[in-house]
């Protein structure tokens, strides 16, 4: 059987999981099939968190001001994530799903 997706540029590979992040959430907040938001939200902090080291491993490849934007933002996501399981919030989720979203695009639109 071959495979009849389209392969992804790696811009498109590297804004992926920013999407993805953000219809978790989307879907996990309506109580959708998807996962439980509480997942959704281990996922999405595991991810900001992952890309956050990743840019300190590269600090001297990286502006300061890209580093230190992933690392207050992965301490958010992660933040968030151990408030939301006490106490939910629709603003946060739709802030941490606005972020998500515009991370992909900023990753796509990139020169």
């Amino acid at each position: 059987m071959t495979n009849t997706k389209a392969a992804l540029s790696a811009r498109e590979e590297a804004a992926y999981p920013f999407l993805e992040c953000a219809v978790l959430l989307d879907h996990a907040r309506k109580g959708g099939d998807a996962l439980p938001l509480a997942d959704a939200l281990d996922v999405n902090a595991a991810r900001w968190m992952t890309v956050a080291n990743r840019a300190t491993g590269r600090a001297n490849s990286l502006p300061a001001t890209t580093t230190a934007f992933f690392d207050r933002a992965s301490r958010f996501m992660v933040e968030a994530a151990r408030t939301l399981r006490h106490q939910r919030d629709e603003k946060v989720i739709d802030m941490m799903i606005h972020m998500n979203l515009n991370m992909s695009e900023t990753i796509l639109s990139t020169h």
